[in-house]
């Protein structure tokens, strides 16, 4: 057995639609896939095709449970999901500019580089970083 990359994260959400366009709005992504359910799942991620690159797939939540801006930071289990980009000033003035509420003010990445931190508007956290 061998692996190879990562392929997706999943985030259970409340509205898969309305987050499917703020991924692709605020974060630049493309709906790679989605389903014919409803509500759909999408899968959105940076390439038009599934095999193109990791993907989020975003999927309607159906049971019930904490909301994710409720966890602490450094309680056990995923905390983030961190967006490589190539240029950390644009698109931190570009988020900021859409609206986006920092968590804290960029600061260093561990290896070099900037990084800052944000929610989606389900609470989920991310990250954009440029090392």
């Amino acid at each position: 057995m061998q692996y190879s990359a990562i392929d997706h994260f999943a985030i259970a959400c409340h509205d898969t639609r309305k987050m499917s366009q703020w991924y692709c709005r605020h974060l630049g992504m493309k709906v790679v896939a989605q389903s014919e359910s409803d509500p759909p799942i999408f899968m959105v991620g940076y390439d038009s095709t599934v095999s193109g690159g990791a993907m989020i797939e975003l999927m309607p939540a159906r049971e019930a449970g904490p909301e994710p801006a409720e966890a602490k930071r450094f309680q056990p289990g995923v905390r983030h999901l961190a967006l490589r980009v190539s240029d950390f000033e644009q698109a931190y003035l570009a988020l900021k500019a859409l609206g986006v509420t920092f968590l804290m003010e960029p600061t260093a990445a561990i290896g070099g580089g900037k990084l800052v931190s944000f929610r989606d508007p389900e609470g989920n956290e991310l990250q954009i970083v440029q090392r």
